[in-house]
């Protein structure tokens, strides 16, 4: 049964990738449908990492926009060596970074806007419960922000999209073992700034592993 399982998955997604091939090569061909489906797919993953790399709601959109723009304007230098979420978190990482730099200078509080897109994601909570759970999700923010950048990303990439150590490695132009010691590392950080912070209860901070 586990065998037919893997082979099922396996074919299902060697079928995803092929899809995917055709609409990446529409794109190239100037396809306006086909790039704005691209677009589609992939905002709310492009938003998502950048608004965890950024932690401000305004500068994530920016990001986002000029990073699907700049997937669109880059697609001929896409080679197929990697997965295509791979290059594109790589350019949306890069976007990320450059933004940080330009806004370095500036102070800016984190937004607790919510993303608003992934409310479906899960049931409505009572009054009470919900005020609690973006004032933690909002604390933990907080706590992420104040990490390093180097760190941060990391963190970012594995803990919150999930993303394997080769793969991080490939997008921020790293060794391996480097993203293993900044990984553990920013737990580390995070542990510490979460255990820290009243405003957290302690089941979020046991979560956090060493």
């Amino acid at each position: 049964m586990g065998v037919a399982v893997a082979i099922c998955q396996e074919a299902g997604r060697v079928a995803a990738e092929s899809e995917e091939s055709r609409l990446i090569a529409r794109c190239r061909a100037g396809d306006r449908a086909a790039q704005e489906l691209l677009v589609r797919r992939y905002q709310e993953q492009v938003y998502r990492l950048a608004y965890g790399l950024l932690g401000h709601a305004e500068d994530a959109r920016d990001a986002t926009q000029e990073a699907l723009v700049a997937m669109l304007r880059s697609l001929h230098s896409f080679r197929g060596d990697a997965r295509f979420q791979t290059w594109l978190y790589r350019l949306t990482t890069n976007v990320c970074l450059m933004q940080r730099r330009r806004h370095q200078s500036r102070t800016r509080l984190l937004s607790d806007t919510p993303l608003e897109s992934y409310d479906h994601l899960s049931p409505e909570p009572d009054p009470e419960s919900a005020m609690m759970t973006r004032e933690v999700q909002s604390a933990v923010r907080q706590c992420l922000r104040r990490i390093p950048s180097e760190f941060r990303a990391v963190v970012v990439l594995r803990e919150l999209e999930g993303l394997a150590y080769e793969e991080i490695a490939e997008i921020l132009h790293i060794p391996l073992g480097t993203v293993q010691s900044r990984l553990s590392r920013g737990r580390r950080l995070l542990r510490d700034a979460i255990l820290n912070d009243e405003r957290i209860p302690s089941p979020y901070a046991r979560g956090q592993n060493p």
